[in-house]
This record gives C-alpha cells, structure tokens and sequence, in this order.
C-alpha cells in the first residue's frame, strides 16, 4: 500500500508522532444464532482465534496505511502472552513492556446479524503502571490514542498521571469503550478537557453524557474539550461535531458479517487523516469505507 501523503507538505507520512496506549489479547471468536437466555444450552460454531485489543487493531490498520508510530502495550508470559508475543515479533513491533504475568483474553460471540458481545478474562493489560512509561517520551507526542479499557480501577490514575506529561499542543483521541460506566468519575473528568477528541459510538455517547441524542451528547463532551467530537453511527455513517458545524457523513450499504473491529478501524483512520492533515469530513469519510471492509470479513485484523 502506498504511503499517505501529508496535504501541507505532499510528501508521505504524518505531520506528527503518534502513540497508540493500549492492550493486546486474544479474541475466541464464536458464531451463534443468537444469544442464548439464562439457563439455557445452545449450539455455535467455533470461528477463528486471533490477536485483537482495541489498540493492537488500532495500530495493525495504522501499520497498513504506513503511519509510523509507536505502539505502548503490556505482553507478558503465559498460553495468550506465547500466541501475542509471537504475532508481534512477526509483524515487527518492538516489545516495549514486558512482564511475568499472562495477557487476557475475550470470548467474542458474534449473532447472525453481525452484533457482537464480549465476555472478558483480564490479564496484565488491565494492571498499567508508572514505570511502563519510563520507556517512552509522552511529551514528544502529537497525538495520542487511549482506549476506556485503560481506565478501569488503580490503572486510570496510573495512566492519567501519565498523560498529564503530554506536551500543551498534543492531541489526546479518547475511545471511551463500552466499560465507560465503569471507569472513576474522577479519571473522566481529567480526561475530557481541552485538547481531548473523543471518538465513539452512540451508546457510549449516550452513556458519557447522560444526553438522549447525539447532537446533545456531542456538544455536552465539546464543551468540555473544544475539539472536534466524532460519533460512529454504523450503517448510517459517522456524525461530527464542531464550534463551526456538525454533520452526518455517510456510509454505503454493506452486508455485515460481523461488527468486531469496525470502531477501531474507524478511529485508525480518523488518526491517520489527522496525522497527513485531511480535513475532518476526509477523515471521517475514509473512516467510514474502512470500517464497511471490516463489517463484511471475520474478526478484528483487516488486511489492506
């Protein structure tokens, strides 16, 4: 694939260094017809295992699209660390965190019409700390993707701590993950202040702001950090508000096979644009036609 081209400049790459915060585990993907009820016994149809993480998927599109950046996740020892650690040796990541402890994993059931859901097994992904970012330099970042998995108990103090140290011009992409009810009022609010883009959907929206629509929504978050907010919406598109405007840019139809991956995807495009300086609706509208490859394949790892 050809390298994106930075629209200030025309030469390839981004305009700034990016950092993707996060986690890599294995998904168990399954098949059913749909989800069963409490105390009930129902047949499914084992699909494929394979590395996922809301960051790993972030950065394995960034990877494709050729936007250099540097990629903070935990491996550790153990039967999943063995299968993560040796798919990123062979995709060339560097190691940055290493541990003695196993990585997690989530059983993804996937329905007939392509919605997905999780049951989670926590490993050291979910257990950050101060010295893990002694490997870095946050402050020469100018743009920096964190998931809300991040932020669960003592681990959202660690990384907030950390964030804090990002240079007054960098641009923090907060996912707010469907755990977001789960994360300390407190690491929220340190979150979404200014110089925050909060990319997300709308139940995690709605869930964030306590709004009953999305317009509402995006402007609670706006004000708050004065930048762009940015809602996927699936079928119908992505939804971005701003002090200047808001819009609906569409998505084409798809057929959905199933839908793990396709936020990540989206936002990975969304930074990619950021970083070679697209305007927001590129950003977004290239966003959307990722996003669309990924809902008509198995699994989270799209191959460009």
């Amino acid at each position: 694939m050809e390298k994106w081209q930075n629209e200030d400049t025309n030469e390839p790459g981004p305009k700034g260094k990016v950092l993707i915060i996060g986690a890599a585990i294995i998904d168990v993907i399954i098949k059913v017809a749909e989800l069963p009820k409490s105390g009930q016994d129902i047949f499914g149809k084992a699909d494929q295992v394979t590395v996922g993480g809301c960051a790993y998927n972030v950065s394995s599109v960034l990877k494709q699209l050729c936007i250099p950046h540097d990629l903070l996740i935990p491996v550790g020892e153990g039967i999943c660390a063995k299968v993560i650690r040796e798919e990123l040796l062979k995709e060339e990541y560097p190691l940055l965190i290493e541990e003695p402890y196993d990585n997690g994993w989530s059983l993804c059931i996937v329905e007939e019409g392509g919605e997905r859901t999780f049951i989670t097994i926590p490993g050291i992904e979910t257990q950050w700390r101060e010295e893990w970012f002694q490997v870095i330099e946050i402050e020469t970042y100018d743009y920096i993707y964190i998931s809300g998995y991040e932020l669960e108990g003592p681990s959202g103090y660690i990384v907030t701590k950390a964030l804090e140290k990002r240079k007054k011009e960098a641009k923090l992409i907060f996912d707010p993950s469907p755990r977001i009810n789960f994360i300390d009022e407190s690491v929220v609010k340190k979150v979404l202040t200014k110089g925050t883009i909060v990319h997300s959907n709308k139940a995690e929206l709605l869930c964030l702001t306590s709004e009953s629509s999305v317009e509402d929504g995006a402007r609670a978050i706006f004000d708050k950090t004065a930048e762009p907010v940015i809602i996927t919406l699936g079928a119908e598109g992505t939804f971005f508000y701003t002090e200047e405007e808001s819009d609906l840019i569409p998505s084409e139809p798809a057929l959905v096979v199933d839908t793990i991956g396709a936020g990540d995807s989206h936002l990975a495009c969304f930074i990619a644009g950021l970083a070679v300086n697209l305007s927001l609706r590129e950003a977004c509208a290239v966003g959307n036609g990722i996003a669309r490859l990924v809902v008509q394949q198995s699994g989270s790892k799209l191959v460009l």
